[in-house]
């Protein structure tokens, strides 16, 4: 159960700088909360997440960043999946309805995580760099900080000691291994291999690509001067390839059918980052003092780039929660539901039940009925590729009854992804 979080008490810590972290920083910031950050420099070369869906542009202009992101980023006017490397499935963001941003951005996560750190910094945040070590109060669901965390934190609060905690470190859920707090898993056991490339072919210099592969997928996705190339497969057969991630990832572009194709005589630019159990969900994301924010909550599967949004959503619906003295047990409640509604979307990607249905649509016969019926479905099935649709309880069950009833004769098994 969540815990009534008085507005009193304005010492707040969170553990991490990524974009969940400092998205809510400035909120409480602004509200003239006193908020420390906990956070080292960034030790991976590369990070997920870099393909941002349309949803977050307002989130960057009430952050006031967008700007500052788009000098460095490269525009995203839509996002393709491919089906052996020939079918195209092209979703150009401003055929979206009106009330759904028309674009979004790829970005360089390195520099999107300083942008909204400086910003949570400029809004009063105070910054920790160090590391913190989480303890257990006796055997309560209270948590602590180490004594040498409090003491560099210190004049930073009202008190010694903050009244919230708030555990944004990212997968390595701090607070959950502490309390050995269980994982909801997803279906599947894929790991994710990804690095920097020089090139790859591209349908739109912009478009974030998904592309099925023999096994298992890859994103494509264009950035200044490269290209960030992941696969999404089995850990079974990413083994068959190699001990290492970097022989691994090195034998799959020369092995994998599509993948000769969408990446022929690519080069490698960086290291291979390696990232397994794509599919997981706490338990609990509140209890005692603490309460879980982003990816150390949950992470739902990277094809629809949709971790960011749910990441910085989630801080606002945290903030929101703070500022108006509701129960942390309501947010929970909230993060849990969407974080659901993504694994079933998801789940409808991987089934090919999602893309079947989007073909059977678009082989309707062209009269002015079909035309209509289409353009409503498509208003509503877009906003998936839009950040939307988890948050749209209607578009949720228009979606719903398309994979289940809308595939007349065709066998979804064409576009699954094995």
């Amino acid at each position: 159960m969540g815990i009534e979080f008085m507005p009193a008490k304005k010492n707040i810590a969170i553990l991490g700088g990524g974009p969940a972290s400092s998205t809510l920083a400035i909120r409480l910031c602004k509200e003239g909360y006193n908020v420390v950050i906990f956070a080292t420099p960034e030790q991976a070369p590369i990070l997920v997440g870099e393909s941002l869906v349309p949803m977050i542009v307002p989130l960057l202009q009430a952050l006031e960043v967008e700007q500052e992101v788009a000098a460095y980023s490269v525009y995203k006017p839509g996002a393709c999946f491919t089906y052996n490397a020939e079918e195209v499935f092209e979703f150009r963001f401003d055929e979206t309805p009106g009330d759904l941003p028309s674009y979004s951005y790829n970005v360089p996560r390195d520099k999107f995580n300083a942008t909204l750190l400086d910003a949570a910094l400029r809004a009063g945040a105070k910054l920790v760099n160090r590391k913190v070590v989480l303890n257990q109060v006796g055997d309560s669901e209270y948590i602590k900080l180490d004594d040498e965390a409090l003491q560099e934190a210190s004049g930073c609060w009202e008190g010694s000691e903050p009244d919230l905690i708030v555990d944004a470190a990212g997968r390595v859920n701090l607070v959950g291994h502490l309390l050995n707090i269980p994982m909801q898993q997803g279906p599947r056991r894929d790991v994710a291999l990804f690095a920097h490339v020089d090139q790859t072919e591209l349908v739109d210099p912009g478009y974030v690509h998904n592309d099925r592969m023999d096994q298992g997928w890859c994103w494509r996705i264009p950035l200044p001067g490269k290209v960030s190339l992941g696969f999404v497969v089995p850990e079974s057969y990413a083994l068959k390839h190699g001990d290492t991630p970097e022989e691994q990832y090195d034998n799959l572009l020369k092995n994998d059918q599509v993948l000769r194709k969408l990446a022929p005589n690519v080069r490698r630019l960086t290291s291979v980052i390696r990232f397994n159990n794509y599919q997981s969900i706490s338990e609990r994301l509140c209890a005692g003092n603490w309460v879980m924010l982003g990816d150390s909550g949950g992470f739902i599967d990277p094809v629809f780039s949709s971790g960011m949004l749910i990441a910085m959503d989630s801080a606002n619906k945290l903030a929101d929660t703070i500022l108006q003295n509701k129960p942390l047990s309501d947010y929970e409640l909230v993060i849990k539901q969407h974080l659901s509604a993504w694994f079933e979307i998801v789940d409808y990607y991987y089934n090919g039940r999602l893309m079947s249905s989007i073909k059977v649509g678009m082989m309707m016969p062209d009269n002015i009925f079909n035309r209509l019926i289409y353009k409503w479905v498509s208003s509503h099935v877009s906003r998936i590729f839009s950040g939307a649709a988890a948050s749209n309880p209607f578009s949720l069950k228009l979606l719903r009854f398309l994979v289940k009833y809308g595939l007349k004769d065709r066998n979804p098994d064409v576009y699954k992804i094995n």
